[in-house]
């Protein structure tokens, strides 16, 4: 996911929220609050890699596919994942832009 759309989600929620009246935002700055959680999500969440950064790792991911192997006992004790396991969790990380 990338920046510009999460910090575009925060804005929206923030909106939102002073829309229903649930919170109320005093800063003059546009975007300023959206700026500040997005920069506290940033910290923590590993969802904001770039295009090619989380390619790259998905590729990683697949490369049991292409015949680089471990035998099934030894992935799935290594990788914590069996391999249609594996498959399914690398399927949930394609980037739209990728």
């Amino acid at each position: 996911m990338s920046e510009s759309v999460v910090k575009e989600v925060l804005a929206k929620a923030i909106k939102e929220l002073e829309e229903s009246g649930d919170i109320v935002v005093v800063n003059p700055i546009e975007g300023a609050v959206a700026n500040k959680l997005f920069n506290t999500v940033q910290q923590v969440s590993p969802n904001l890699l770039s295009a090619s950064e989380l390619g790259g790792i998905i590729n990683a991911l697949n490369a049991h596919n292409l015949g680089f192997g471990l035998d099934d006992k030894d992935f799935h004790t290594i990788i914590g994942l069996t391999k249609d396991e594996l498959k399914i969790a690398a399927s949930k990380l394609k980037p739209e832009e990728w």
